[in-house]
């Protein structure tokens, strides 16, 4: 049948409008297209993967990448990281803001010592220069160099606020004050009766190579200390690997329990009768493969009174349980360890237990800061931080307790950056529920054996 000029208008309009609406106009040309389903499927494991699992193992770097046994400098793998000029700018929105209230604290503040209730503030520490804090290397010989202490300032009653911590001298841009080193802690003088767990390890003579030292006025005190650790039994200790080793078992070092100020020998010293170290740690820095010491920095002393010290006052000196569960992100945490005091007429320093409030990190968040990463942030370990508190480097080893509630043991001070700007930067922490089995066992272990895997 032969249509009509106007029939075949209609009909060709007809088709050009079912034509239209097949395909797609506008806006829809712009969107992207469907998403591929084995992609999706990737992205979606890995954003379901539990945040503690162990990070990837990179491969070994090439041997002349590698840093050497003693520690090289371990700010030389930063170095050129433009993200490292970028510290500063720090998102703090990781957690919520907590409340300050000390009346419940499981640690309490020392009000004899520190009657306004300001914080102590980190204002000096010394450097010789080598862009690395002495105790981050891996050191031979029997006497150890002992790190170096964080000179904490009293508050001044009527002063103004204390600035933010600061180093002796200006950092280095890429050598001076984001290495990953050892550290303490600084923040409020605690006394010994509030963290009776608090042990130090200390080497109790004085020895030939510290003699320059000391003519240059550094206090006997300050060299013969070491590190921190916790009494978790009436024998045992806990600590950081990197804080005790079979040479400084021989050379005679001890373990203090029971002191407040360590410039005045107070408290019970015991002999270090063995040791067992985890078997997977070294202290060596990115980009040496594990192991190294990111992972692992955990050791157990086993102490015997060779003196006859006779029974302890559990007021004084006293274990402190370990916590079984998980620690949460932005739970409210405490470190303690010693800080070298300065007295604002410019009296010789004293080195006060100190103790720091922070909030435990997620982390995923921990990892994403600049200069930390997988490769230094496994699930082994807690990072914690606070915005406006800075820890310091002086005194490993030490318990990191909750703030609040019956006091445990979280977490081991492990490491964290050499400088003391009060930036917000986390420091990082054995998580001691990762290694409550391998506690257990290192205590039945055969006297005969150091090292447990």
């Amino acid at each position: 049948m032969k249509l009509d000029s106007r029939t075949a208008a209609l009909a060709l309009a007809a088709l050009l409008l079912v034509f239209a609406l097949e395909l797609p106009v506008g806006r829809a040309l712009a969107e992207e297209p469907d998403p591929d389903p084995e992609l999706t499927a990737a992205d979606a494991a890995d954003n379901e993967a539990d945040d503690d699992e162990a990070p990837p193992v990179e491969d070994a770097p090439a041997e002349d990448d590698v840093g050497d046994e003693a520690g090289g400098d371990a700010g030389d793998d930063t170095a050129d990281d433009p993200a490292d000029e970028a510290t500063d700018d720090f998102d703090d929105d990781w957690a919520e803001d907590v409340v300050v209230d000390e009346s419940d604290d499981a640690i309490p503040a020392d009000l004899e010592l520190n009657p306004s209730g300001e914080e102590w503030v980190v204002t000096a520490f010394e450097d010789d220069g080598d862009n690395q804090e002495e105790g981050a290397e891996l050191q031979s010989g029997d006497v150890r160099d002992s790190a170096d202490m964080p000179v904490i300032r009293r508050p001044v009653p009527g002063a103004p606020p204390a600035r933010p911590a600061t180093t002796s001298r200006p950092s280095r841009p890429g050598a001076g004050g984001d290495e990953d080193v050892p550290y303490s802690t600084g923040g409020k003088p605690v006394s010994a009766r509030g963290v009776p767990w608090q042990a130090q390890i200390y080497y109790p003579s004085q020895s030939s190579q510290w003699a320059a030292k000391i003519r240059a006025g550094t206090p006997v005190w300050q060299l013969q200390h070491y590190c921190g650790g916790a009494l978790i039994a009436d024998e045992w200790v806990l600590t950081a690997a990197h804080c005790i080793d079979e040479e400084m078992v021989k050379a005679g070092y001890r373990v203090r329990l029971g002191a407040t100020d360590i410039s005045k020998n107070e408290g019970m010293s015991y002999k270090i009768d063995r040791i067992v170290r985890h078997s997977q740690y070294q202290q060596k820095v990115v980009p040496a493969p594990p192991p190294n010491m990111y992972a692992n920095d955990i050791a157990l002393i086993r102490i015997v009174d060779d003196r006859n010290l006779g029974r302890r006052d559990p007021a004084v000196i006293r274990p402190i349980p370990l916590f079984e569960g998980k620690v949460a992100a932005g739970a409210q945490v405490t470190g303690t360890g010693w800080g070298k005091t300065e007295a604002v007429e410019g009296h010789a320093p004293s080195a006060i237990l100190m103790k720091v409030d922070l909030r435990a990190m997620d982390n995923a968040v921990c990892r994403n800061r600049p200069s930390y990463g997988p490769e230094r942030v496994g699930g082994g370990v807690v990072c914690a931080s606070h915005p406006q508190r800075s820890t310091c480097q002086g005194d490993s080893g030490g318990a990191l307790t909750f703030t609040n509630g019956a006091p445990k043991v979280v977490g081991i001070v492990s490491w964290g950056k050499k400088r003391c700007s009060g930036d917000g930067q986390p420091g990082v922490y054995t998580r001691v529920e990762n290694y409550l089995g391998w506690i257990k066992q290192a205590m039945q272990l055969d006297p005969s054996r150091n090292a447990l895997p």
